[in-house]
C-alpha cells in the first residue's frame, strides 16, 4: 500500500516589477511607449514655447498688463473639453484605429494652424486674430490630447503605470526645455515666422510614431460596453462610488501640491533675482534634471516598496523640501549655485507624491471610457493648480514668505496622509468595478 503524497500548496509566481529599462527590452513595449512620448512632446514643444514667449513678446511691444487677460482666451476650450471627451472616447473608424481617428486630423489642423501664424508677426494690431488662431489651434490640440489620454489608459498595463507616469513626466519637461532653450532661440536669430514654422514642424514629426504604429485593439471592458449598447457618459463618470473618492483627492492633490511651485518664482523674485536669471540658469535646467532625478527614484521607489509606503514617504519628504526653501530667503544675498541646488532639492523629492498621484489616475480610469475618465481628473487637476496660484497669493500677501511656506508644507503633508489613508478604499473599488465591467449587465448598476 502506498503511502500518500502530501499536498502542497505553491503560491502563484509574483510578477516582476516592471522598471525603467524594461521599456527597451521588448519591441512593442518600446515602439508603446515611444509613440506616448512622442504625442506628449509633439503637443508641448509649440505650446510651451507660446506660452513662455507670446506674452513677453508683446509686453515688449507695449500691452499694458490690464490686457493681459486675452492671453487666458486660448485656455476656454482645455477647460471645456470634458463635454466633448465622451464623443472622441466613442466615435472612430475601427480599420483605422479608434484613437488614430483622432490624432491624425487633429496633428494636421493644429500644425496647419500654427504655420498660419507666421503670416501675422506678433504686433498690437494682429493680437485679436493670433487669439483667434491659438483659441482654434487649442480645440484641435485638446481633442487630440483627450485621444491621447484615452491611448494611454487603454495601453499602459497595471504594472507599467508608474514607469508610464514618469516617462511622461520627463518627456513634458524635456520637450519645454528645449522649446524653452531651442525654439526660443531660434526666434531671437531668425524671427517669428522660423520659431512658429518650427513648432508647427516638431508637432508633425514627434506624433508620426503614434500615427504610425498599429494600434491595439479596444481593451474587453470597451468592448463589452459597446456591445451592451452604452456610450461614454460624464454622468456614468459622476455617479460611479470611485469617482465620489477620486475626484475630491486628485484635486486636494492638486491643489496643495501646486501651492509651493505656483509661487515659487514670485518668491526668487523677491529673494534678489531677475526673470532672465530665473528662467535660463535656475528654472529651466533644474526643471530637467531635477524631473529626470524625482521621477527615476520614484519608479525605482514604488517597485521596491509600493505605493502606500511611497506615499507615506512623500509626507515626511515635504520637510526637507521646506527647510531649504525657508532657509535660501534669511540670507542676505544667495549665491545663484545656492538657488540652483534648492530649487533642484524642490523638484526632485515632491516628485514622490506627483508620480504616484499620475500612476494612480491611470489605473483609476475605467477602461470601458479611458479618454473622458482622465481628461476629466486632468481637467480638475489643473483647475485645482490654477486656484492655488490665486488663494496663495493672497495667503503670502498676508502671512509673508515664512509662514505662506509653513502653511503650504503643512497642507501637502497632510494631504499625503489623506492620499495614504484613502488608497486602499479606493484600489477596493476600482478592482471590483474592472470586474463588473467585463460582465453582461448594464453598468449602471456600478453606480448604484
Amino acid at each position: 500500500m502506498s503511502e500518500a503524497i502530501p499536498s502542497t500548496s505553491i503560491p502563484p509566481p509574483v510578477a516582476r516589477a516592471f522598471g525603467i529599462r524594461d521599456v527597451v527590452r521588448n519591441r512593442d513595449t518600446f515602439g508603446k511607449f515611444v509613440a506616448i512620448m512622442g504625442l506628449q512632446m509633439g503637443q508641448v514643444f509649440p505650446a510651451a514655447f507660446f506660452g513662455l514667449m507670446l506674452t513677453a513678446v508683446y509686453r515688449e511691444k507695449g500691452l499694458p498688463l490690464d490686457m493681459f487677460w486675452v492671453f487666458m482666451i486660448p485656455a476656454v476650450p482645455t477647460w471645456l473639453r470634458p463635454l466633448w471627451a465622451p464623443l472622441v472616447d466613442g466615435v472612430g473608424i475601427r480599420s483605422l484605429g479608434l484613437r488614430k481617428t483622432w490624432f491624425i486630423p487633429c496633428t494636421l489642423f493644429g500644425a496647419a494652424a500654427y504655420l498660419s501664424l507666421a503670416f501675422f508677426e506678433p504686433e498690437i494690431e494682429a493680437l485679436a486674430i493670433i487669439i483667434t488662431i491659438l483659441t482654434i489651434k487649442t480645440t484641435f490640440m485638446t481633442t487630440q490630447d483627450i485621444a491621447i489620454d484615452g491611448y494611454m489608459v487603454e495601453n499602459l498595463k497595471d504594472e507599467e503605470r508608474g514607469v508610464g507616469a514618469a516617462i511622461m513626466d520627463i518627456a513634458r519637461n524635456v520637450a519645454q526645455f528645449t522649446s524653452w532653450a531651442g525654439v526660443a532661440w531660434v526666434y531671437g536669430t531668425y524671427g517669428w515666422p522660423a520659431a512658429v514654422t518650427v513648432s508647427a514642424g516638431l508637432l508633425i514629426l514627434f506624433s508620426i510614431p503614434g500615427i504610425v504604429r498599429s494600434e491595439p485593439p479596444p481593451p474587453p471592458a470597451a468592448e463589452r460596453r459597446r456591445k451592451r449598447g452604452e456610450r461614454p457618459s460624464l454622468i456614468t463618470l459622476m455617479k460611479r462610488p470611485d469617482t465620489r473618492l477620486v475626484m475630491p483627492l486628485v484635486a486636494l492633490v492638486a491643489f496643495s501640491g501646486a501651492l509651493i511651485p505656483s509661487l515659487y518664482i514670485a518668491y526668487l523674485v523677491d529673494v534678489g533675482f531677475t526673470v532672465k536669471e530665473i528662467g535660463p540658469l535656475i528654472l529651466a535646467p533644474a526643471t530637467l534634471f531635477g524631473t529626470l532625478i524625482g521621477s527615476s527614484l520614484t519608479v525605482w521607489f514604488l517597485n521596491r516598496f509600493g505605493y502606500k509606503t511611497t506615499i507615506l514617504l512623500s509626507a515626511f519628504l515635504l520637510i526637507p523640501t521646506v527647510i531649504p526653501i525657508i532657509w535660501m530667503g534669511s540670507l542676505p544675498n544667495p549665491s545663484l549655485v545656492v538657488v540652483f541646488l534648492v530649487t533642484l532639492n524642490g523638484i526632485i523629492l515632491p516628485s514622490f507624491l506627483g508620480v504616484a498621484m499620475a500612476a494612480s489616475r491611470l489605473k483609476w480610469s475605467s477602461k470601458t471610457q479611458a479618454a473622458t475618465d482622465y481628461t476629466a481628473f486632468i481637467v480638475i487637476a489643473s483647475a485645482f493648480g490654477s486656484a492655488a496660484l490665486g488663494i496663495g497669493g493672497v495667503i503670502a500677501e498676508h502671512v509673508g514668505w515664512y509662514w505662506y511656506f509653513v502653511i503650504a508644507g503643512t497642507c501637502v503633508t497632510v494631504c499625503c496622509f489623506v492620499f495614504y489613508f484613502l488608497f486602499d478604499r479606493i484600489e477596493a473599488i476600482v478592482d471590483a468595478r474592472d470586474v463588473a465591467e467585463l460582465g453582461d449587465e448594464p453598468t449602471a448598476t456600478l453606480t448604484q
